[in-house]
């Protein structure tokens, strides 16, 4: 597991390196090179992930379809990728590469708007990175598309709001569920904007959702299946709401941001309900993936807040590291599928002439 570890200790040492609000060429090429590793590892993996036999699996089956029928075998973005992949006998890698940068710098869009982003990049490695980036190569994907949307959703006019949750649904479809959430600023400082806005989160939500509802209602709805874990990935999120509303009048950030992060920690605590009601965890946790990004906007100001002493913001950095790092150490060590992640490999070094 040291691969995984070096990623979160670059993060760290930037962290505690650069903790100062000033900015300067130095620290960004720094921040460039780091984020880079990021992306390659996240990219480049071989066989690391739960999910890794079903992706193959996936790839496999495209690869024999032509583009049309291959765009409606998955989402169409990851089926384009894997189908453009099998024409250059790139394997699931291509698609994995491209997720990866998707993923990664719309992650990067959110951390950067954050006062300190190296802490708040720390913060998404331990799960958001290493668990979901390498394990829900589409999902993750979306998540990035939603961490753009969201850093750049209090300048964005409705239609970039809207075309940005819908390239994250090329990825994954689920993540058209986002909109309304971004679109509640537009709606409450314009009526007639937001009505436009709800008329294109129906039309997508039909697009997108319409052939498959179903199929999505028995699998997160009315499927017996329990997800591993889900009550501690979704008591993570609900830690950070809690710390968002015990502090929400001290964060300095405009009001329609205000709001979006207030809706998104309400869906976190409301996510506990879910899981305690639902007859499948499965589908509660998948969505509350979507809600993980709070985690690295709460935690990359808390520290910052005015209200901190000097004192006070170097202890909350360090709590918060520590924090990072304990997530990391026990999901290697006690995590039910942490086995599928070691050892870390990477297709730079690993031998994959005997794959099917």
């Amino acid at each position: 597991m040291t691969p995984y570890f070096v990623l979160l200790g670059i993060w760290l040492i930037g962290t505690i390196q650069f903790s100062s609000r000033v900015r300067n060429d130095y620290e960004d090429i720094l921040y460039g090179l780091a984020l880079v590793f990021t992306i390659l590892m996240v990219g480049l993996r071989y066989q690391v992930g739960g999910d890794w036999a079903t992706y193959e699996t996936m790839y496999n089956d495209i690869a024999l379809q032509p583009l049309i029928d291959a765009l409606r075998f998955t989402d169409p973005a990851y089926a384009l990728l894997n189908w453009i992949s099998a024409k250059v006998d790139g394997g699931v890698y291509v698609a994995n590469f491209a997720c990866a940068l998707v993923f990664a710098l719309g992650l990067s869009s959110l951390a950067r708007k954050q006062p300190n982003p190296w802490l708040a990049m720390t913060v998404s490695v331990p799960y958001l990175v290493i668990v979901v980036g390498m394990g829900y190569t589409r999902q993750a994907a979306a998540i990035g598309a939603i961490c753009w949307a969201i850093s750049t959703a209090r300048h964005d006019r409705v239609w970039r709001i809207v075309a940005k949750v819908a390239f994250g649904a090329l990825f994954h479809k689920t993540a058209i569920l986002f909109l309304p959430i971004l679109l509640a600023p537009v709606a409450k400082r314009n009526l007639l904007f937001g009505i436009m806005g709800s008329i294109a989160f129906v039309a997508l939500a039909t697009i997108a959702l319409g052939g498959s509802s179903d199929r999505l209602v028995a699998n997160y709805v009315n499927s017996d299946y329990q997800s591993s874990g889900a009550a501690i990935r979704i008591g993570m999120n609900v830690l950070a709401a809690a710390i968002f509303f015990a502090f929400r009048k001290n964060f300095m950030i405009p009001p329609p941001e205000k709001l979006i992060w207030t809706i998104i920690s309400g869906l976190a605590v409301l996510s506990v309900f879910g899981l305690l009601f639902s007859s499948s965890s499965v589908g509660i946790d998948r969505l509350s993936l979507f809600l993980i990004p709070l985690q690295v906007f709460v935690y990359g100001n808390i520290p910052s807040l005015p209200k901190f002493s000097q004192k006070s913001r170097v202890t909350t950095t360090f709590l918060i590291i520590s924090y990072s790092v304990a997530v990391q150490y026990v999901y290697f060590v006690h995590g039910s599928f942490s086995y599928t992640w070691l050892p870390y490999r990477t297709i730079l070094l690993a031998d994959t002439s005997g794959e099917v």
